[in-house]
């Protein structure tokens, strides 16, 4: 349990970041120049780079885009001893890569016909795949600097090769880059057990390791659950964004449980259970019906008011998934609770399955796919033969794989929104592969020459996970997406698990 000390430390901290990425989130959208240039990280490798740039893959270098030249790359850093540095320069403007001239402009802005990725972004991933495959690592580039053209051939390393045609499944260069994104978690783990203050960093870092299926790593594992396990209680405080926190490590401890049959997980998940229960907003503020359930906010539901939002969809999918979690580790959770998310939850779905902000509905269009994939999970996960919670979920996940341009794209956290979309998406084969397919490039254009990833520039500027740990929450969100190939976890596929009351075999 939490002391009341560290509790008020956790709700300053996540208060301050609610507001930065607010902030951001107004002062612009797209990739364009205002923000990109003052942003900066303290944290690990990108200290030193003087600006929020996009990464561009092995090669070593960063680079932005800009409106008055949409089509072409700005260099604007190359690290040290990566295949890039000496061939190209600050100020470079990458036009085309392996004989092929970027043509198509990159599209500024958010919203509907702005979305998507094609222009130079992607087609400098789709380069890196190649040349790291079928060209034997060679990367030619056409080039502008200091207004003459020129071509600059950057060897690349060959050991991950391409993406094969059904990655992350029988996939050599998704194996390699496992066997590196689990070394690079197990060593940045804190003594502690955890990862950074951020909790879905934690979460994802302990479920990609968990997801691997490999034992070694259950000590690792068993700190970081216990440090999870150390920052909930029962009792409600005000204050911060704790619904988050809960959420997620009763998702991971849910797994853990389910992977380990350890007994001193239950009371731990009993007690964000009981937190859960006392947390859900009502469906409505009348005092006769004050009872009746719905959604979940940023905080536990308070008559007083606070916690800025109400209710929204995002957490509220992610208690559903938590509880669809206790229920197959056996554990009694409210059946009338999960269905009055659920409510909440599709008086916020449109016909063709996305997912919106809160309990508002319009239309037939999309935005970025976070929430509809942690709602596909939800309704996926939860241990019970109700067609019709199966039935939300496919639709959920078939609406990602029709629509896979925003997967980068997700208000408040890309990170955390692409894993919950990739792993919402995978709950139906066809639409993961469509939503994959798609995004072949995003994968090697945030791979760093080192082996780990990178937290890129996106459509909504939130800057939280890029200050806090960009390598490391990439990383920790890469790693975890690809182990849908091991199948190990009860998200990523394994085989479902409905626990018995003391019920100890693994």
């Amino acid at each position: 349990m939490m002391t009341q000390t560290i509790w008020r430390r956790w709700a300053a901290r996540w208060a301050w970041l609610l507001a930065a990425s607010l902030t951001m989130a107004m002062s612009a959208w797209g990739l364009d120049r205002p923000p990109w240039e003052k942003l900066t990280t303290k944290v690990g490798p990108d200290a030193e780079v003087p600006g929020w740039y996009i990464n561009l893959g092995i090669t070593g270098a960063r680079a932005m885009i800009t409106k008055e030249e949409p089509t072409n790359l700005l260099v604007m850093f190359v690290f040290k001893d990566s295949p890039g540095f000496g061939k190209l320069e600050k100020g470079d403007k990458i036009v085309g890569a392996n004989g092929r001239a970027f043509v198509t402009p990159h599209k500024f802005g958010y919203g509907m016909g702005k979305f998507g990725y094609e222009g130079p972004m992607m087609d400098f991933g789709n380069a890196l795949e190649e040349s790291q495959g079928e060209r034997a690592g060679e990367l030619a580039l056409d080039v502008v600097r200091g207004g003459q053209k020129l071509r600059a051939d950057v060897q690349l390393t060959t050991r991950y090769g391409s993406f094969s045609k059904t990655y992350p499944f029988d996939c050599k260069k998704t194996d390699t880059i496992l066997k590196e994104t689990w070394a690079y978690l197990i060593k940045e783990q804190k003594p502690d057990g955890t990862w950074n203050g951020r909790p879905h960093i934690n979460a994802f870092a302990a479920l990609a390791l968990l997801g691997s299926g490999d034992k070694t790593y259950w000590p690792a594992l068993k700190r970081a659950m216990e440090a999870m396990a150390r920052c909930t209680t029962d009792k409600i405080q005000y204050g911060g964004l704790p619904v988050w926190q809960y959420t997620l490590y009763g998702i991971s401890l849910g797994e853990y449980y389910l992977s380990t049959r350890e007994a001193w997980v239950l009371p731990e998940l009993e007690e964000i259970n009981r937190w859960l229960a006392l947390a859900q907003h009502p469906q409505t503020a009348a005092p006769e019906r004050v009872h009746i359930a719905g959604g979940f906010g940023h905080g536990p539901y308070n008559r007083a008011g606070g916690n800025g939002y109400g209710a929204f969809n995002a957490v509220t999918a992610q208690a559903m998934m938590a509880w669809a979690l206790m229920q197959r580790c056996g554990l009694s959770v409210d059946d009338g609770r999960f269905q009055a998310a659920h409510d909440f939850i599709a008086k916020g779905t449109n016909k063709i399955g996305y997912v919106w902000y809160a309990d508002a509905v319009g239309g037939t269009g999309y935005a970025d796919m976070g929430r509809t994939g942690t709602s596909a999970l939800a309704h996926y996960l939860y241990p019970t033969d109700r067609d019709a919670f199966k039935t939300f979920g496919t639709l959920n996940a078939e609406c990602i794989g029709d629509h896979p341009d925003t997967f980068i794209d997700t208000h408040g956290c890309p990170l955390l929104g692409m894993v919950w979309t990739a792993l919402g998406a995978a709950t139906d084969p066809p639409s993961f592969r469509k939503l994959m397919d798609h995004n072949r490039w995003a994968f090697s254009l945030s791979q760093c020459p080192d082996g780990t990833f990178y937290y890129q520039p996106n459509r909504d500027n939130n800057p939280q996970d890029y200050a806090a740990a960009p390598r490391l929450s990439a990383t920790a969100a890469t790693a975890l997406i690809l182990t849908l190939k091991q199948k190990q976890l009860q998200m990523t596929g394994a085989k479902p698990v409905v626990c018995r009351p003391n019920d100890k075999t693994p």
